[in-house]
């Protein structure tokens, strides 16, 4: 973990830190400690919202949960594996603030020794040429640390903003890594590390937890017939239409293809099947036309497996169910229904 923080930052929200951990009655171990350290940082967003949520429903962080939240949102890798290459740019930024220190110390050492020799001889003048040669000593002494000490300020400054930089690249690349370009939802990836927190969120407070995975129906016929410049456009219309249907802390991704997937966290199953069937009649409304044409390539639909969370089954389990149930929605449609939502799961 990467801490850039500034001294006095780091103190102040050290202190409010055990400051939580105090009311909150629990030791303030270095494990409770960091949990609050990040949370009040406000970098771990799957923490914070988990402790948001924990406070909004009044429930009681036990040392259990503690070590729960530890053991899910601060794994010593969990954010840590970088993309290729990153860390040695970090080190060598990094390097580059140890090497300006190195340069400073050596010459503060160096002022201090002069103007020791200078002070020595302070105790032995005997007349004003004297002191004034010493006095010119000191000042040319003072003013080649001030151009030292100016150009480690510039150093530090440039190797700052060079640091600065690489945070904002890194959160950019690591964004992209679970981000689909053609929809610009999460793809799959995106998707899994979301699932892991949310289910973990599920099964401790105890909360509903439910899974859709969408299908476009009939999309590889449609794309071989109008090409696949006009299926990337269908795909980003299901796209927006999913991502602008869900709200709160419903969270909507590329699921590989024509695949799409909602995870709703806090949402009971009835409310998910009603979402479905909303999203579902407002991409059938949504007419889809050759650019420069009146021409409608017709409706949009899709079919829908919903399920829900069991407490403590895998994510393979949860998944696997919601693709069955998936393709038993879809069986409707191949015998000419285009009914995209099998309105009940198991």
């Amino acid at each position: 973990m990467m801490y850039p923080e500034t001294q006095s930052e780091a103190s102040e929200i050290a202190e409010s830190a055990l400051k939580e951990a105090e009311i909150g009655g629990v030791t303030p171990n270095p494990q409770n400690y960091i949990i609050w350290f990040e949370y009040l940082t406000g970098r771990n967003s799957a923490l914070v919202r988990y402790i948001d949520k924990a406070r909004a429903k009044k429930f009681k962080l036990t040392a259990e949960r503690y070590n729960e939240i530890y053991a899910k949102f601060l794994p010593s890798g969990q954010d840590g594996s970088m993309p290729e290459g990153w860390s040695e740019k970090i080190e060598a930024a990094a390097n580059q603030i140890v090497q300006a220190l190195d340069a400073a110390a050596v010459g503060t050492e160096i002022f201090g020794a002069a103007l020791t020799a200078i002070t020595d001889n302070l105790n032995s003048v005997e007349s004003n040429t004297e002191i004034t040669s010493l006095v010119g000593n000191i000042l040319s002494e003072t003013n080649t640390m001030n151009g030292k000490i100016q150009s480690l300020q510039d150093q530090i400054e440039k190797s700052y903003t060079e640091v600065n930089n690489l945070r904002s690249e890194l959160a950019t690349t690591k964004r992209d890594i679970v981000t689909d370009r053609l929809t610009t939802l999460a793809n799959r990836q995106g998707l899994d590390q979301v699932l892991v927190e949310l289910t973990v969120e599920a099964r401790i407070e105890q909360t509903p937890l439910c899974l859709i995975i969408a299908d476009i129906d009939f999309f590889k016929n449609f794309n071989d017939t109008h090409g696949h410049q006009t299926g990337d456009q269908v795909l980003r219309l299901v796209g927006r239409t999913l991502d602008d249907g869900t709200k709160g802390h419903d969270f909507a991704a590329s699921y590989g293809g024509e695949e799409f997937a909602i995870i709703l966290p806090d949402t009971p199953i009835e409310g998910v099947s009603i979402l479905a069937e909303h999203l579902s009649k407002t991409l059938e409304s949504r007419k889809l036309a050759r650019k420069g044409c009146c021409k409608s390539f017709g409706a949009i639909t899709m079919s829908f497996g919903v399920t829900q969370y069991i407490a403590g089954e895998s994510l393979e389990a949860l998944v696997a169910r919601a693709d069955r149930l998936l393709y038993k929605a879809k069986e409707p449609g191949r015998a000419g229904t285009h009914d995209p939502y099998l309105k009940k799961s198991a």
